[in-house]
This record gives structure tokens, sequence and C-alpha cells, in this order.
């Protein structure tokens, strides 16, 4: 029986994605100002987190993985 693909997941994470992307872009200044000299791990860590989960789902809804082992 075949699986059902996450369709849902997909577009739910590339909404989220997709505004992080957003506000990256809206407020460039602020968040580099804010994060350049503290704690600059915790940005790239969400955005990390959001991508990969996005990319994931989008490989997955078009049948592509990574080999099996045997």
């Amino acid at each position: 029986m075949e699986e059902s693909k996450p369709y849902l997941q997909l577009i739910a994470s590339g909404i989220v994605s997709g505004a992080l992307y957003l506000l990256l872009y809206l407020y460039e200044r602020e968040i580099l100002s804010a994060f350049t000299r503290t704690d600059g791990w915790f940005p790239a860590l969400v955005f990390s987190f959001a991508h990969g989960a996005f990319t994931g789902y989008f490989w997955e809804v078009l049948g592509i993985r990574g080999r099996q082992k045997k």
C-alpha cells in the first residue's frame, strides 16, 4: 500500500521558511545588529531547521529518497 505524501507539512514548512526569509529581508539591519556580536548561532539554527524541514518534505513529495542500507 502506498503511503500518502506529506503535502500539508510541505506547505506549512514552506510558509514558515518563506516567512523567515521575508522577515530577514525586511529587518536585515535589526537582525544583524542584534545577533552579530552576541548569539549569532541562534538565527542560523532556526533558519537551518526551517529550511531543512521544507527541503525534506519537498524531496519526499517528489518521491526522491536516499539509498537504504542493506
